[in-house]
Protein backbone atom coordinates (compact mmCIF):
# COMPACT_ATOMS: atom_id res chain seq x y z
CA UNK A 1 0.00 0.00 0.00
CA UNK A 2 1.54 3.00 -1.04
CA UNK A 3 -0.94 5.83 -0.26
CA UNK A 4 -4.44 6.57 1.77
CA UNK A 5 -6.28 6.39 -1.08
CA UNK A 6 -5.25 3.01 -2.15
CA UNK A 7 -6.24 1.65 0.92
CA UNK A 8 -9.46 3.08 0.62
CA UNK A 9 -10.62 2.35 -2.55
CA UNK A 10 -9.63 -0.88 -1.37
CA UNK A 11 -11.70 -0.91 1.56
CA UNK A 12 -14.56 1.52 0.81
CA UNK A 13 -16.80 -1.19 1.55
CA UNK A 14 -15.39 -1.89 5.25
CA UNK A 15 -18.49 -1.59 7.97
CA UNK A 16 -22.15 -0.66 7.69
CA UNK A 17 -22.56 3.48 8.50
CA UNK A 18 -23.61 4.19 11.40
CA UNK A 19 -24.68 7.62 13.42
CA UNK A 20 -21.92 8.79 15.30
CA UNK A 21 -22.64 9.25 19.83
CA UNK A 22 -20.18 12.04 19.78
CA UNK A 23 -19.77 14.87 16.91
CA UNK A 24 -16.76 15.23 15.46
CA UNK A 25 -15.16 18.59 16.09
CA UNK A 26 -15.34 21.31 13.91
CA UNK A 27 -12.84 21.95 11.23
CA UNK A 28 -10.45 24.77 12.84
CA UNK A 29 -7.36 26.03 11.50
CA UNK A 30 -5.15 25.05 14.83
CA UNK A 31 -6.05 21.73 16.02
CA UNK A 32 -5.23 20.38 19.63
CA UNK A 33 -5.78 16.33 18.84
CA UNK A 34 -7.07 14.49 22.14
CA UNK A 35 -4.91 11.25 21.98
CA UNK A 36 -5.74 8.07 24.12
CA UNK A 37 -3.27 4.88 24.26
CA UNK A 38 -4.45 1.31 25.59
CA UNK A 39 -1.63 -1.14 28.03
CA UNK A 40 -2.30 -4.67 27.98
CA UNK A 41 -0.01 -4.65 31.24
CA UNK A 42 -1.31 -7.74 33.34
CA UNK A 43 -3.79 -9.11 31.26
CA UNK A 44 -1.88 -12.20 30.26
CA UNK A 45 -0.39 -13.74 26.93
CA UNK A 46 -2.91 -16.37 27.08
CA UNK A 47 -5.96 -14.92 28.48
CA UNK A 48 -9.22 -16.40 27.26
CA UNK A 49 -10.98 -13.30 27.06
CA UNK A 50 -8.22 -10.92 25.75
CA UNK A 51 -10.16 -9.61 23.48
CA UNK A 52 -12.92 -8.12 25.83
CA UNK A 53 -10.49 -7.31 28.66
CA UNK A 54 -8.27 -5.07 26.45
CA UNK A 55 -12.20 -3.58 25.01
CA UNK A 56 -12.88 -2.55 28.61
CA UNK A 57 -10.01 -1.13 29.03
CA UNK A 58 -10.55 0.86 25.51
CA UNK A 59 -13.99 1.83 26.82
CA UNK A 60 -12.33 3.16 29.58
CA UNK A 61 -10.75 6.07 27.51
CA UNK A 62 -13.51 7.06 25.92
CA UNK A 63 -14.30 9.09 28.81
CA UNK A 64 -11.29 11.24 27.52
CA UNK A 65 -13.30 11.97 24.34
CA UNK A 66 -10.37 10.60 22.06
CA UNK A 67 -10.16 12.14 18.50
CA UNK A 68 -7.90 8.76 18.32
CA UNK A 69 -7.14 5.79 20.06
CA UNK A 70 -4.01 3.30 19.99
CA UNK A 71 -4.07 -0.61 20.84
CA UNK A 72 -0.99 -2.67 21.26
CA UNK A 73 0.46 -5.12 18.10
CA UNK A 74 -1.40 -8.20 17.73
CA UNK A 75 -3.57 -7.55 20.25
CA UNK A 76 -6.41 -10.07 20.11
CA UNK A 77 -3.64 -13.00 19.64
CA UNK A 78 -5.88 -14.83 17.23
CA UNK A 79 -5.26 -16.58 13.81
CA UNK A 80 -5.06 -14.29 10.51
CA UNK A 81 -7.47 -12.51 9.41
CA UNK A 82 -8.50 -10.87 6.06
CA UNK A 83 -9.55 -7.07 6.58
CA UNK A 84 -12.20 -6.59 7.24
CA UNK A 85 -12.54 -9.60 9.83
CA UNK A 86 -14.26 -9.94 12.86
CA UNK A 87 -11.71 -8.02 14.99
CA UNK A 88 -11.68 -5.08 12.46
CA UNK A 89 -15.64 -5.01 12.80
CA UNK A 90 -15.28 -5.02 16.66
CA UNK A 91 -13.43 -1.95 16.54
CA UNK A 92 -15.22 -0.18 13.66
CA UNK A 93 -18.07 -0.21 16.10
CA UNK A 94 -16.09 1.49 18.58
CA UNK A 95 -15.17 3.78 16.29
CA UNK A 96 -18.50 5.33 14.86
CA UNK A 97 -20.08 5.09 18.80
CA UNK A 98 -17.27 7.39 20.08
CA UNK A 99 -16.63 9.24 16.37
CA UNK A 100 -12.61 8.57 16.88
CA UNK A 101 -10.09 7.09 14.87
CA UNK A 102 -8.51 4.31 15.76
CA UNK A 103 -5.09 2.34 15.61
CA UNK A 104 -4.97 -1.54 16.08
CA UNK A 105 -2.51 -4.40 15.87
CA UNK A 106 -3.74 -7.49 14.03
CA UNK A 107 -2.38 -10.56 12.50
CA UNK A 108 -3.58 -10.25 8.80
CA UNK A 109 -3.94 -12.73 6.26
CA UNK A 110 -4.18 -11.17 1.98
CA UNK A 111 -3.60 -14.35 -0.19
CA UNK A 112 -1.24 -16.48 0.67
CA UNK A 113 0.83 -13.84 2.60
CA UNK A 114 0.36 -13.30 6.31
CA UNK A 115 1.22 -9.89 8.13
CA UNK A 116 1.55 -8.16 10.94
CA UNK A 117 -0.05 -5.37 10.23
CA UNK A 118 -1.71 -1.97 11.95
CA UNK A 119 -5.15 -1.25 10.24
CA UNK A 120 -6.81 2.78 10.70
CA UNK A 121 -10.07 2.67 10.82
CA UNK A 122 -11.81 6.58 10.41
CA UNK A 123 -14.76 8.05 12.90
CA UNK A 124 -17.06 5.99 10.74
CA UNK A 125 -15.08 2.63 11.27
CA UNK A 126 -13.97 2.53 7.64
CA UNK A 127 -10.84 1.18 7.12
CA UNK A 128 -8.57 3.56 5.60
CA UNK A 129 -5.22 1.94 6.02
CA UNK A 130 -2.89 -0.19 7.20
CA UNK A 131 0.87 -0.67 7.60
CA UNK A 132 2.14 -4.02 7.43
CA UNK A 133 5.47 -4.50 9.84
CA UNK A 134 8.80 -3.60 7.50
CA UNK A 135 10.48 -5.45 10.21
CA UNK A 136 9.55 -8.84 11.42
CA UNK A 137 11.93 -10.35 13.90
CA UNK A 138 13.66 -13.31 13.11
CA UNK A 139 10.79 -15.34 15.06
CA UNK A 140 8.01 -14.47 12.96
CA UNK A 141 9.74 -14.88 9.62
CA UNK A 142 9.92 -18.34 10.13
CA UNK A 143 6.60 -18.65 11.75
CA UNK A 144 5.24 -17.06 7.73
CA UNK A 145 4.84 -13.68 8.36
CA UNK A 146 6.22 -11.71 5.41
CA UNK A 147 7.41 -8.22 5.57
CA UNK A 148 5.61 -5.32 4.26
CA UNK A 149 6.73 -2.87 1.52
CA UNK A 150 9.75 -1.11 2.54
CA UNK A 151 8.60 2.32 2.10
CA UNK A 152 6.52 3.48 4.95
CA UNK A 153 3.08 5.12 4.27
CA UNK A 154 1.25 8.08 5.84
CA UNK A 155 -2.24 8.66 6.56
CA UNK A 156 -4.22 11.07 6.19
CA UNK A 157 -6.90 12.13 9.01
CA UNK A 158 -9.18 15.67 9.63
CA UNK A 159 -6.57 16.38 12.60
CA UNK A 160 -3.15 15.82 9.96
CA UNK A 161 -0.57 13.09 8.53
CA UNK A 162 0.18 10.05 10.63
CA UNK A 163 2.17 7.18 10.39
CA UNK A 164 2.45 3.73 12.07
CA UNK A 165 5.53 1.54 13.08
CA UNK A 166 5.68 -1.73 14.90
CA UNK A 167 7.96 -2.44 17.52
CA UNK A 168 11.14 -4.28 16.01
CA UNK A 169 10.75 -1.10 13.32
CA UNK A 170 11.90 1.54 16.33
CA UNK A 171 15.70 -0.46 15.69
CA UNK A 172 15.29 1.40 12.02
CA UNK A 173 15.85 4.94 12.28
CA UNK A 174 15.92 6.05 8.70
CA UNK A 175 12.29 4.42 8.71
CA UNK A 176 11.08 7.11 11.38
CA UNK A 177 13.30 10.21 9.19
CA UNK A 178 10.98 8.88 5.95
CA UNK A 179 8.05 9.65 8.05
CA UNK A 180 9.03 12.48 9.21
CA UNK A 181 9.87 14.02 5.60
CA UNK A 182 6.15 12.81 4.82
CA UNK A 183 4.44 15.12 6.80
CA UNK A 184 4.45 13.13 9.85
CA UNK A 185 3.20 14.86 12.67
CA UNK A 186 2.17 11.88 15.21
CA UNK A 187 3.55 8.56 14.43
CA UNK A 188 1.68 5.53 16.18
CA UNK A 189 3.68 2.71 17.70
CA UNK A 190 1.89 -0.73 18.55
CA UNK A 191 4.25 -2.40 20.49
CA UNK A 192 5.70 -5.91 22.36
CA UNK A 193 7.33 -3.66 25.27
CA UNK A 194 7.65 0.00 25.73
CA UNK A 195 10.73 1.10 23.95
CA UNK A 196 10.68 3.98 26.01
CA UNK A 197 14.79 5.06 25.80
CA UNK A 198 14.27 4.62 21.81
CA UNK A 199 11.04 6.36 21.45
CA UNK A 200 12.07 9.43 23.42
CA UNK A 201 15.29 9.55 21.07
CA UNK A 202 13.41 9.17 17.93
CA UNK A 203 10.80 11.34 19.06
CA UNK A 204 13.43 14.24 19.38
CA UNK A 205 15.25 13.40 16.07
CA UNK A 206 12.15 13.42 14.28
CA UNK A 207 10.49 16.82 16.60
CA UNK A 208 7.04 14.73 16.40
CA UNK A 209 4.71 13.02 18.49
CA UNK A 210 5.11 9.43 18.94
CA UNK A 211 2.20 7.32 20.37
CA UNK A 212 3.40 3.79 21.92
CA UNK A 213 0.59 0.91 22.87
CA UNK A 214 2.06 -2.04 24.23
CA UNK A 215 1.67 -5.07 25.34
CA UNK A 216 3.16 -5.14 28.32
CA UNK A 217 4.36 -2.61 30.71
CA UNK A 218 3.49 1.20 30.19
CA UNK A 219 1.81 2.67 26.99
CA UNK A 220 3.56 5.82 26.60
CA UNK A 221 2.67 9.58 24.85
CA UNK A 222 5.93 11.47 23.88
CA UNK A 223 6.09 15.25 22.99
CA UNK A 224 8.27 16.38 20.22
CA UNK A 225 10.93 16.45 22.52
CA UNK A 226 11.08 13.52 23.92
CA UNK A 227 9.69 13.93 26.90
CA UNK A 228 6.48 11.63 28.13
CA UNK A 229 3.57 13.75 28.67
CA UNK A 230 1.02 10.55 29.11
CA UNK A 231 1.70 6.92 30.64
CA UNK A 232 0.02 4.09 32.02
CA UNK A 233 0.69 2.52 34.79
CA UNK A 234 -0.69 0.52 38.00
CA UNK A 235 -3.33 2.93 38.39
CA UNK A 236 -4.60 3.37 35.17
CA UNK A 237 -3.92 1.19 32.10
CA UNK A 238 -4.35 3.58 29.66
CA UNK A 239 -3.11 6.62 28.91
CA UNK A 240 -4.50 10.06 27.25
CA UNK A 241 -3.46 13.38 26.18
CA UNK A 242 -4.48 16.39 24.45
CA UNK A 243 -1.88 17.59 22.07
CA UNK A 244 -1.54 20.82 19.79
CA UNK A 245 -0.14 19.18 16.51
CA UNK A 246 1.26 22.39 15.03
CA UNK A 247 4.14 23.08 17.93
CA UNK A 248 7.55 23.47 16.95
CA UNK A 249 10.88 23.44 18.85
CA UNK A 250 13.22 26.96 18.57
CA UNK A 251 16.98 27.58 18.80
CA UNK A 252 17.20 30.22 21.15
CA UNK A 253 19.37 31.96 18.44
CA UNK A 254 18.13 35.60 17.45
CA UNK A 255 14.75 34.43 18.90
CA UNK A 256 14.42 35.20 23.03
CA UNK A 257 13.16 38.53 22.35
CA UNK A 258 10.40 37.55 20.01
CA UNK A 259 9.93 34.65 22.17
CA UNK A 260 9.17 36.79 25.03
CA UNK A 261 7.29 39.43 22.69
CA UNK A 262 4.81 36.79 21.61
CA UNK A 263 4.10 35.33 25.35
CA UNK A 264 3.58 39.17 26.06
CA UNK A 265 0.87 39.84 23.13
CA UNK A 266 -0.42 36.31 23.29
CA UNK A 267 -0.68 35.65 26.81
CA UNK A 268 -2.62 31.94 27.24
CA UNK A 269 -3.06 31.58 23.39
CA UNK A 270 0.37 30.05 23.57
CA UNK A 271 1.92 27.52 24.97
CA UNK A 272 5.94 28.56 25.65
CA UNK A 273 8.12 26.36 26.99
CA UNK A 274 12.24 27.31 28.04
CA UNK A 275 14.28 24.38 27.93
CA UNK A 276 17.49 26.49 29.49
CA UNK A 277 19.80 24.10 29.60
CA UNK A 278 19.23 23.34 25.57
CA UNK A 279 19.04 26.54 24.83
CA UNK A 280 15.98 25.93 23.12
CA UNK A 281 12.03 26.67 23.82
CA UNK A 282 8.64 25.27 21.75
CA UNK A 283 6.07 27.49 20.67
CA UNK A 284 2.55 26.09 20.94
CA UNK A 285 -0.96 27.43 20.22
CA UNK A 286 -4.15 26.73 22.41
CA UNK A 287 -6.00 29.16 20.32
CA UNK A 288 -8.41 27.47 17.51
CA UNK A 289 -8.18 30.21 15.19
CA UNK A 290 -4.48 30.69 15.70
CA UNK A 291 -1.24 29.07 14.35
CA UNK A 292 2.11 28.17 15.23
CA UNK A 293 3.04 29.14 11.46
CA UNK A 294 0.54 32.72 11.92
CA UNK A 295 3.06 33.10 14.45
CA UNK A 296 6.21 32.35 12.82
CA UNK A 297 5.44 34.94 9.85
CA UNK A 298 4.59 37.97 12.36
CA UNK A 299 7.85 37.50 14.05
CA UNK A 300 10.36 36.21 11.53
CA UNK A 301 10.90 32.74 13.53
CA UNK A 302 13.11 30.01 11.96
CA UNK A 303 12.00 26.44 13.68
CA UNK A 304 15.53 24.21 14.71
CA UNK A 305 15.51 22.02 11.55
CA UNK A 306 15.65 25.18 8.88
CA UNK A 307 18.34 27.03 10.82
CA UNK A 308 20.56 23.83 11.09
CA UNK A 309 19.95 23.90 7.37
CA UNK A 310 20.98 27.72 6.83
CA UNK A 311 24.10 27.67 9.57
CA UNK A 312 25.42 24.30 7.36
CA UNK A 313 25.03 25.99 4.56
CA UNK A 314 26.96 29.08 5.75
CA UNK A 315 29.89 26.60 7.53
CA UNK A 316 29.94 25.47 3.83
CA UNK A 317 30.15 28.39 1.86
CA UNK A 318 33.06 29.50 4.58
CA UNK A 319 35.47 26.45 3.68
Amino acid sequence: MKTTLLAAACFSAVCAAGEPSRTPPAATRNRIVRVVTISQDLLGKTNPDLLEATMKRLDESAAFGPDIACLPELFARGAPESVPGPVTRRLAGWAREHSAYVVFGLKTRAGERVYNSAILLDRQGRVIGQYNKIHPTEGELKEGTRPGDADPPVFETDFGTIGIQICFDVNWWDFWKRLKAKGAKIVFFPAAFPADRQLSALALMNQCYIVSSSNSRSSRIYDITGEAVAASGNYRQWAGAAIPIGKRLFEVDYHTAKAREIQRKYGPKVELTWYHEDDWFTLASVDPTLTVEDLMAEFGLTPLDAYRIRAGQAIEAAR
